[in-house]
């Protein structure tokens, strides 16, 4: 990159296409303004939220892990795939199709997440039995 920038005349030093190029998503955001810092911080949160409600579940499971659980999941699985989706549909009438539709199922997810927590026997609960579904099938 430098090469094709000397051979065309521009003068640029190493430094400058590490200051300017290179920079790394962190101090990127660092001079984000508006909304979108505060998305990309909230972001940020639910990632800490969700890594700290899943060891929580596995060290101490209790009702109240599961529902935070059950509201982060699904809002750091739409984030991620609201994403996915503007990265790769550029129709705007089937954009609007999809982002309606994944707003409407991470609502449903979370009330079913939530239902399934106060009225089973919930997610932690869940995914302990479905590891040890293999273990279990041994020992018969």
């Amino acid at each position: 990159m430098l090469g094709i920038a000397a051979r065309s005349g521009l003068h640029c030093s190493r430094s400058l296409v590490a200051r300017h190029i290179m920079k790394p998503t962190v101090i990127q955001a660092a001079h984000m303004t508006g909304s979108s810092a505060t998305h990309w911080k909230a972001e940020r949160y639910v990632s800490v939220i969700t890594a700290g409600a899943i060891a929580g579940a596995v060290v101490a499971p209790s009702l109240a892990v599961d529902h935070v659980l059950a509201v982060v999941l699904p809002l750091h699985t739409y984030w991620g795939m609201e994403q996915v989706f503007l990265d790769y549909i550029h129709v705007k009438a089937l954009s609007l199709i999809v982002g309606w539709a994944l707003k409407l199922l991470t609502a449903f997810s979370v009330v079913a997440l939530l239902y399934f927590n106060q009225h089973d026997i919930g997610i932690t609960q869940a995914c302990k039995d479905v590891w040890n579904i293999k273990r279990d099938e041994q020992l018969d």
